[in-house]
This record gives C-alpha cells, sequence and structure tokens, in this order.
C-alpha cells in the first residue's frame, strides 16, 4: 500500500475546535470511502479511554470512531496527564513510564521522538489518509522545535488547516498572527476555517477577503456553534445546557478527571457542575466523577460532606465513579508515592481502605448487573460496557450502601440501557452526532482543496458528483497542472514543495530581485503580497490624481498585511529601497513609475539599472510588480508607443537578474532564474513554454 497522505489540523490556541473539526473530517473521509485514521503526536489531558495496547486521550478515541477505525494507542502516542503545578503522569503507547513522568518537561522531549515517529509511520503505511490533530498553537516560539505540531507535519508532509473560535473574540488577529508567526511552516497551509460563530455571517463575510488578501490563504468557511452531545477533550469547558429531566449535580473537584464519559447528560437530565455545597443542594442525583489525585481533591470534598449526608439520608441516589468513590473510602494510603505519597483520611461513607499501588488497572470491561436495591434496581439484569483505568486498590467493582452507588467503572452512564432506567429515554448517541458534525462541515466548508490535497477527486466525484461538479468553478486549481509548471495562487507554500525548517524568529528572505509581470487585474499585486510574507516594506508609487486613482489606492491599501511598512515614492526607488526597515521590500508597481520617469523628463532605462544595481548590494529581496504591456495592439499615437517601449525595455532588463512570474487570469506561470550566462537582451530558449508557437 501506498504512503498515507495527511493532513494536520492547527488551532489559533486550545478550545478552539482542533478535535471537533478533526472528527468531523474523519467522519466525512469515512463516508467517501477512505481507510482514514486520526494522529495527535502529544495530548496533554486527563480524560483517557481504554484501548488495544492501554490508554489513550479520549479525543482521538472519538475520532477513530468517527473514521470507523479501531482506537488504538498508536494514534495518541503519548498521553500526558498533569499533577497540576507539579508535574505530570507521562503514557507512552498506552503505558505509563515512570521514567519520563519523573523528568523535566525539556529533558522528556528528547526521548519522545522515537516513539512518537515508529507510531506515525505506523499508520502511514496502514491507511489511505491521516488526519493529525496539533496541540494547543503551533507558534509557541518559546517552545520551538515543535514536536507535536511542526515536527510531526514534516514527516507526514502533511498538508494543514488553520481554526480558529469566533467565539472567544479575536479571531481576525488570531488566524493573521498565527499564520504571521509559522514562518516558513505557513506553506503547509490549505486553508482558515472559523468555528463557533453566532449571529449574521455577514457581518464576518468581510474577514474572508481581507485575510485572503493579507496572506493569500483562502478561509474555507465558518461553522455555526453546533449544539452537538460530544465527548469534551477538556470537560471543564463543556457547557451543560440540559433544560429537561431530573436534576444532576456533577461534583467538580480541582483534579477531577474523565468527565468525557458524562456527555449524554445534558440531552438527559437538568445537569450542572457544582463547585460549592449550595450548588449541590435540592439535586436529584449527585455524581462524584473520577479524580486525577484523589488526595488532593479530599479537603475540597470534605466541605460537601454535610450537603452529601443530607442528600443520602432523604433517600436520593449518589454516584461515585473510580476516584469519586476511593475519596468516600475510609482511608486513602499511598505509601510509594504513586499520585501523592502520604496517608489520607477519607470521608468514611465506604467501609474500604484503598491503597495506591504502581501498576496501573487497564482494563475494558462488560458486566451483568445483578442485587441492586432502591433507586439502582431499575440496573438489573442489564449488561452494560465500560473501562477500568486507576492506581487503587481495595474496591469492590461496584458496591452499594444505601442509596450510594460506587463502582471503578468509567462510561456507565454511556450505556443506552442505562440511559433508559435512569433516565426514561436515550441520548442520540454518538454515531448520530458526529454524523451531523459531518454534515455541518460538508454544509459549511468547501473541502474541494481537501480533496485535492489529499488525492481524493474521483472519490468525491463518485461519491458526491454534485459537490465535484460544484468544485470545478472554484477558483483554485491542482497544485501543478500538466509539464508547464502552472502554479496554484494562494501562497508560496503552493508554488514550492514545503521543506519548514523551525528557526525563530524568521529567517531572513533570500537576497535577490523578483519580477512579477501581468496584465491589468491579472492578479499580480496579489501574488507578489504572497511571495513577501507578513513582514515587508511596500513602496507605493502611484499619485491620487483624480477620485477614481484615490479609490484604488484606498482599496490596495486595506488589502495590505497590517504588519506591511508603506512609502509613497514616485520617482525615487533607490532612495526608497534604503529606508525600508524590512528585508523584503515590494514595489508596485514599475508601470506607474516609468509614466511617472517620463512625466518628469528622466530617463527610465538609466534609473532602471541604477535600481537594479542597488537591489544587488542591498542584501533585500525585492519584489518588482509590473504591467506586460507588449501583447497588445500598437499604440496610435507615438508618446503611447515610446511609453510602451520604455516599459518593455525597463522590464527585459530586469527579468535579467530576477526570478520571474507571468501572471495570466490569476494564474502564475514561472518562468525560470534570470541571467544564465547570456548577453542581455538575447532570447533564452528555457523560458519559451511554446518553442513552435
Amino acid at each position: 500500500m501506498a504512503r498515507a497522505k495527511a493532513l494536520i489540523v492547527w488551532g489559533t490556541g486550545s478550545g478552539v475546535g482542533k478535535s471537533l473539526l478533526t472528527a468531523g473530517l474523519l467522519r466525512h473521509l469515512r463516508r467517501l470511502g477512505v481507510r482514514a485514521a486520526p494522529f495527535k503526536a502529544q495530548n496533554m489531558a486527563n480524560h483517557a479511554r481504554v484501548v488495544r495496547g492501554g490508554e489513550m486521550a479520549s479525543a482521538q478515541w472519538l475520532q477513530a470512531l468517527a473514521a470507523g477505525a479501531e482506537p488504538e494507542v498508536r494514534m495518541n502516542p503519548v498521553l500526558v496527564k498533569p499533577f497540576g503545578e507539579r508535574g505530570a503522569q507521562v503514557v507512552v503507547l498506552g503505558r505509563v513510564d515512570p521514567f519520563l513522568s519523573g523528568l523535566p518537561w525539556k529533558e522528556r522531549k528528547a526521548h519522545l521522538e522515537a516513539p512518537i515517529r515508529e507510531a506515525l509511520e505506523g499508520l502511514l503505511e496502514e491507511y489511505e489518509v491521516l488526519v493529525l490533530e496539533g496541540a494547543g498553537s503551533p507558534v509557541e516560539r518559546n517552545l520551538w522545535p515543535d514536536l507535536p505540531n511542526l515536527k510531526v507535519a514534516e514527516w507526514a508532509n502533511a498538508r494543514a488547516l488553520l481554526v480558529a473560535d469566533v467565539d472567544q473574540g479575536g479571531s481576525l488577529a488570531a488566524l493573521f498572527g498565527t499564520w504571521a508567526l509559522l514562518g516558513e511552516h505557513r506553506e503547509r497551509l490549505l486553508g482558515f476555517v472559523l468555528n463557533k460563530f453566532r449571529g449574521d455571517l455577514e457581518l464576518l463575510k468581510p474577514a474572508y477577503g481581507l485575510l485572503q488578501a493579507w496572506t493569500g490563504v483562502r478561509v474555507l468557511g465558518t461553522l455555526p456553534l453546533l449544539p452537538l452531545a460530544l465527548p469534551e477533550e477538556d470537560g471543564f469547558r463543556h457547557r451543560l445546557q440540559g433544560q429537561r429531566g431530573p436534576r444532576v449535580a456533577l461534583l467538580r473537584y480541582p483534579h477531577a478527571a474523565n468527565l468525557d464519559e458524562f456527555w449524554p447528560l445534558p440531552e438527559l437530565a437538568q445537569v450542572r457542575y457544582a463547585t460549592l455545597p449550595e450548588e449541590a443542594e435540592g439535586a436529584d442525583l449527585l455524581i462524584l466523577p473520577g479524580s486525577r489525585l484523589p488526595a488532593r481533591d479530599l479537603p475540597w470534598l470534605r466541605a460537601f460532606l454535610p450537603a452529601i449526608r443530607r442528600h443520602l439520608e432523604a433517600g436520593k441516589p449518589l454516584l461515585a465513579v473510580c476516584g469519586g468513590a476511593e475519596m468516600l473510602s475510609e482511608v486513602l494510603l499511598d505509601e510509594e508515592g504513586v499520585e501523592e505519597r502520604g496517608t489520607f483520611p477519607g470521608l468514611g461513607l465506604l467501609p474500604f481502605r484503598v491503597r495506591m499501588r504502581p501498576e496501573k488497572t487497564l482494563q475494558k470491561r462488560r458486566v451483568r448487573l445483578e442485587g441492586l436495591f432502591g433507586y439502582w434496581e431499575r440496573l438489573n439484569g442489564l449488561e452494560v460496557e465500560g473501562y477500568e483505568i486507576h492506581h487503587g486498590e481495595g474496591l469492590p467493582l461496584f458496591h452499594q450502601e444505601g442509596s450510594l452507588l460506587a463502582t471503578w467503572l468509567h462510561g456507565l452512564l454511556e450505556n443506552p440501557g442505562v440511559q433508559r432506567a435512569l433516565f426514561g429515554r436515550e441520548a442520540r448517541g454518538l454515531e448520530e452526532a458526529l454524523d451531523q458534525l459531518a454534515d455541518a462541515l460538508e454544509r459549511h466548508l468547501d473541502l474541494s482543496a481537501l480533496h485535492r490535497a489529499l488525492g481524493l477527486a474521483g472519490k468525491v466525484h463518485a461519491k458526491h458528483p454534485t459537490a465535484a461538479f460544484a468544485a470545478v468553478g472554484t477558483s483554485e486549481t491542482p497544485s501543478h497542472s500538466s509539464d508547464l509548471g502552472i502554479l496554484r495562487y494562494e501562497t508560496k507554500a503552493q508554488a514550492l514543495s514545503p521543506q519548514p525548517t523551525p528557526s525563530p524568529p524568521d529567517p531572513p528572505p533570500r537576497p535577490g530581485l523578483v519580477l512579477v509581470l501581468g496584465g491589468a487585474k491579472s492578479g499580480k499585486s496579489r501574488f507578489a503580497q504572497s511571495l513577501a510574507g507578513p513582514f515587508a516594506t511596500l513602496i507605493a508609487t502611484a499619485e491620487a490624481r483624480d477620485a477614481e486613482m484615490a479609490e484604488r489606492i484606498a482599496r490596495h491599501r486595506a488589502e495590505r498585511p497590517p504588519t506591511w511598512e508603506t512609502l509613497e515614492e514616485p520617482l525615487d526607488l533607490v532612495g526608497a529601497l534604503s529606508r525600508a526597515r524590512h528585508p523584503t521590500v515590494v514595489v508596485d508597481c514599475l508601470t506607474l513609475w516609468v509614466a511617472n520617469l517620463m512625466e518628469k523628463g528622466l530617463d527610465p532605462l538609466a534609473e532602471a539599472q541604477r535600481l537594479l544595481e542597488a537591489a544587488l548590494g542591498s542584501n533585500k529581496r525585492l519584489i518588482l510588480v509590473s504591467n506586460e504591456v507588449g501583447m497588445g495592439i500598437v499604440p496610435q499615437n507615438a508618446l503611447a508607443r515610446r511609453y510602451r517601449d520604455l516599459l518593455g525595455q525597463v522590464n527585459t532588463l530586469l527579468a535579467q537578474e530576477a526570478e520571474v512570474y507571468l501572471l495570466f487570469a490569476g494564474r502564475p506561470l514561472r518562468l525560470g532564474p534570470g541571467h544564465q550566462g547570456m548577453e542581455p537582451g538575447l532570447f533564452n530558449p528555457e523560458v519559451d513554454l511554446d518553442p513552435k508557437g
């Protein structure tokens, strides 16, 4: 099997929707009949599932379900479970690594590359497409070289999407700032995605044009804030919005873990997090979830003890899961410091002593429930599935004391039978929610660029002929078209093979000359802008001599990246070049410059020679924009003919030392290097695209 194509989903920060977008893309690929799988090199979360090989982050477990692939630890080779400020438990390929868990973060990184790359390469050999999820933001320059975002993208030769959260505000700045800080890695970008939008989309759409004008990268669309009940990578971010059913209080202690297993509750009950005892009062059902550090959560939970006692004395049900049940025992013993060394008195509501062992129990379970009474009697006879993931020993798998049900088993409320028994109805289920997520992506995003980058055009046409036909009419074209070297115009990346090398800050551009030619409205200014990147000096040669020209200048100014410096100079380009503070300089345009020089009685060829010599000695990258005027009809008056000839000669002179692009209807054609040992003015057959014509 050929090596898989790869796409990586980067985000402008944590919580912006990377996990959700990755899951939706994988379900979309499954619909196309593509054998796809998720991959996240390193995830920091206290939400994990037990799968083949050990434990993995819940987010990648869900993404595997979306893809129709069996979840396995290679899909999340490194899982970091934070202990708060004092450290973390490091899980490598499904198992806790005590050695790495004891190392500082900087020393740990060197040991993680090998297992991450091994897992990635194995999956690339076994699937058609991998959808990688980045971690946090890919532009935390203080953490470079970046392993989970940039290094894995390089290893997989992945193209990239960048997603931002509109609901948090500042998404336009976040997308542009992330793009700017990506440096050479921005060449991987296929498009931007805006997520969690509420309101009138027409108010947001002007940002599309600004972003594309500034970066050359398209906005593929905007996802609305979707009301989907899916497990959250970080349960604390989950908005609990249940409006009907029994009142449920989920105690949210500082180190609560595996909150993702309670995803069905907002559909089934009026559920809320309780962080204060009074917020738990009046609940019909109390839930104590798992805890990453029960010894540290015990003092917090002890403040709830009076409320818990009143709840139980009233005969109301309480469900305590894993770490929640451990804290209700008589005592927690951790002689070896597995989590927190010491002896810790529990709340004493369960007649057990729990001891922490270095070996972690990781086990999927299928259990038939019997012998329960009271509120919990309705579960008798049900076969339930779940998983154990704990260091503690000393509790039964299930134990009931009055209306208190304690269990090691995570995932009890994810069983449809349990949902029907306790709440009278089922949550929609993960499959339905994942399908709704994929529906939203297909409805709101233009996925044609993704299909082409992943080589899926044929599959898309076969599955969705209407969508495939619509994609033909978009402004994008394949990365390379035939053997003529026609390049897609989105960013410099689409014209070059991505070879990112992390070196903060951005490496200085390669000095030299670039000449961008084209007719009117051919897209040459935007293409020059995409070549220049986020930090450049523009030398503008236009003067606002009438209202129409003033409007043109204003429009071009609005389309420039806000990080650019602008120098207005109609004549002295050499002087402006010396004043430019950025190492990349764009002159837009030579067409007006030649006209300005002629009007002042100056010699354009002599000035062009001065500019050429200054550019070659400046150690700057100079990008010159000019019209190609020699292909039209011969002007009727002598002055116009003289202007046309001079501009053609200026273009020819500069092209001898320049990398030259010619734009036709927005599509750039690279003509090759300039000076190749020829005398100026001689025809270069390597530049002639059609020698017979």
